[in-house]
Parts: structure tokens; C-alpha cells; sequence
């Protein structure tokens, strides 16, 4: 039987914790589940921790405030898991509201099937003020919307936001030096594809993702991030992550020949990516001097160019990053997971 813990990870969170709280609250658990809640303070300047402390009044599930003071998403998340006592850890997000079962449906999933590793849920977007007319063909990027078809296995990666994991699973990864290559969000700096990264490396481990459409969590949508400005800015940090995320997926489909040269030579990877970008440059152009908010030749164009100077910022290292997932010992065709 799997107990939980929840790891809610912070940064300047002090206005937006207590709703977190007040939905962690209404949790209907049975007796016999352990919980617990995990609140990771990242370098917060505000009073996140003592706002979390003074709330807090349930007793059947302990809350716990661990400070990480090393900025970014993966280093709390690290810690979050380092602390956790409890067999599976779900991760919400500051602005994340859960459902009322959401410790118990966790809770069940995991007891039922020992290969799931990852599991992930239906986040639905709160938005404030007036909904953009783009937003519904966006919402991937904002961690929103169904992430499979239907309850079951999946196949890709899922949101870092609502992501339950197996400790076991991550331990299984430590013991045999698996660390972090890319960085998720780091304050206000759109960094990104630590969960990706995660996703992915626990799949090699020899672990299951599952996805239930059932598991349902609301994410908080203020204005600020509503715009186009900052689309586009999501778009340039995914950008950034697609030559590392290559690289698993290669591994992942056992590509050989010609795809795997492609993601994994550097030369091919940086003229890989410079073909791209040029490929964007006819429908940019036609958009160059009109309104370009909705616009997917402007989300591309900033993608492939982002994709392209990663390429090349990466071109000395690279060799280096390809073998050290290629030859990783915490793979499971490395037999580093006992799973």
C-alpha cells in the first residue's frame, strides 16, 4: 500500500499559497492513507513558508516547510523528493488547485500497478479576465488540456505540474548518477524541460507513465502570461530543450541509421536546426509587417531559432551529452533499475 506525499514547490508564493492550501484541505482520504505535505521554499524573499505554516491545520496529514536556496524548479523538486517520506510524491504547483479525491486516487493507482513510475492527470485552465482566442490551441504549453486520449498508458512526457512519481522510480536513478541536464523554471526565467527530462529518463529506467483522464487539477491563469509576448517566449524555451529531448527520444525508439545521426552527430544536429529556421523564414516574412498574435509561423520562427543557437551554444559539449545518456547506468538496458 503506497502512502503519499505532496511537494508543493514555491518562489515568492505567499499570495497564491493558501488557495493551494484551501483545495489540500478538502482532501477525502481514508484513514488508513498516509499523507503528508512538503512545502519547498525556493529562495522565496516573501513570507511563502510562514503564510503555509500558519494555515495549515489539518492533523491527519503533517505539513513540512524545507528551504532549497539554490533557484530553479528541478533543484526544488530534488529536494522535494530528498525529503519525502512517503513511497509516491506528487507535485503541485504553486498555482495548481487539486480535486478532493486527488491523494486517494494516487494513492490507488500506485498500490494497483507497481511498474507505474509517472502519473499524470486533466489539467483545466482558470483564467482571469477575457480568455485569448488563441489560448485553446496553446494550452499544451501552459500545461493545460488532456495529455492522452484516454485513461492509460502513455507514450510521450507529461506536464512537471500534477506529476505524481514513484520515489523508487527516483531512487533507482540516483544510485546510478543520473542528474538533471536541463533546467526547469529558475524565478521569473522561462527555463524549461526538467519534467520532460524527468519523463523521459524514468521511461528508459524501465518504468511505466500512465495518464488518467479522471485525476483532474485546476491551474491558475493570470493575465500576465496571457499575452503573445509571452507565448512566444514559452516557445523560444522549448525551443532550447528539443536538441536534449532528441537525444532520449532517439534512445526511447531505438532509432539507428539515419535518424539517430540526425539527433545525435552534432554537425547534423546544428545543420539539422539551421535548415529548419531557414524553412520558417517564407511564412515569417509574409507575417513580418502585419499582427502576428496567434499566428503559428511566428511560434515557429522563434522555436527553430532558439532551436538553432542551443544547437550550436551546445556543439563543443555535445558528444559528451550524447554518451552519458546513451551509455547511462541507471537505463534499464544497463540494468541499473531493478524494477
Amino acid at each position: 500500500m503506497e502512502s503519499v506525499s505532496i511537494v508543493v514547490c514555491c518562489y515568492n508564493s505567499e499570495l497564491r499559497i493558501i488557495k493551494v492550501l484551501e483545495h489540500l484541505a478538502a482532501q477525502k482520504v481514508e484513514k488508513s492513507v498516509n499523507w503528508e505535505i512538503i512545502i519547498v521554499d525556493n529562495a522565496s524573499s516573501d513570507k511563502t513558508a510562514e503564510t503555509a505554516e500558519n494555515f495549515w491545520t489539518r492533523e491527519d496529514a503533517p505539513l513540512r516547510v524545507v528551504y532549497e536556496g539554490k533557484p530553479g524548479l528541478s533543484n526544488a523538486r530534488t529536494t522535494g523528493l530528498k525529503e519525502a517520506r512517503f513511497s509516491v510524491v506528487s507535485f503541485i504547483d504553486d498555482d495548481n488547485w487539486v480535486e478532493d479525491r486527488w491523494v486517494q486516487k494516487i494513492h490507488t493507482w500506485f498500490s494497483h500497478d507497481e511498474k507505474i513510475g509517472l502519473l499524470g492527470g486533466l489539467s483545466e485552465a482558470v483564467i482571469e479576465g477575457d480568455k485569448p482566442f488563441w489560448f485553446d490551441k496553446e494550452q499544451y504549453s501552459y500545461a493545460v488540456g488532456p495529455q492522452g486520449y484516454e485513461t492509460g498508458l502513455h507514450s510521450k512526457t507529461m506536464f512537471g505540474a500534477g506529476l505524481s512519481i514513484r520515489k523508487r522510480a527516483w531512487t533507482d536513478l540516483q544510485r546510478y548518477g543520473f542528474q538533471f541536464i536541463l533546467a526547469d523554471r529558475e524565478g521569473k526565467s522561462l527555463t524549461s524541460g526538467g519534467d520532460s527530462e524527468l519523463c523521459l529518463a524514468v521511461r528508459l529506467a524501465g518504468y511505466d507513465l500512465y495518464y488518467d483522464s479522471n485525476l483532474k487539477f485546476y491551474h491558475q491563469m493570470p493575465q500576465g502570461r496571457l499575452t503573445w509576448a509571452y507565448k512566444i517566449k514559452l516557445a523560444q524555451s522549448f525551443g532550447r530543450t528539443d536538441p536534449v529531448l532528441n537525444i532520449y527520444y532517439s534512445s526511447i525508439n531505438k532509432f539507428e541509421g539515419y535518424k539517430r545521426y540526425v539527433r545525435e552527430n552534432r554537425w547534423m544536429v546544428v545543420i539539422y536546426s539551421i535548415y529548419l529556421f531557414m524553412r520558417c523564414w517564407p511564412g515569417y516574412a509574409k507575417i513580418l509587417f502585419t499582427k502576428k498574435e496567434g499566428r503559428k509561423e511566428d511560434k515557429m520562427f522563434h522555436r527553430t531559432r532558439c532551436r538553432m543557437h542551443e544547437s550550436i551554444r551546445l556543439f563543443p559539449y555535445f558528444p559528451d551529452i550524447v554518451s552519458g545518456i546513451r551509455l547511462a547506468k541507471w537505463r534499464r538496458d544497463a540494468g541499473g533499475s531493478e524494477n
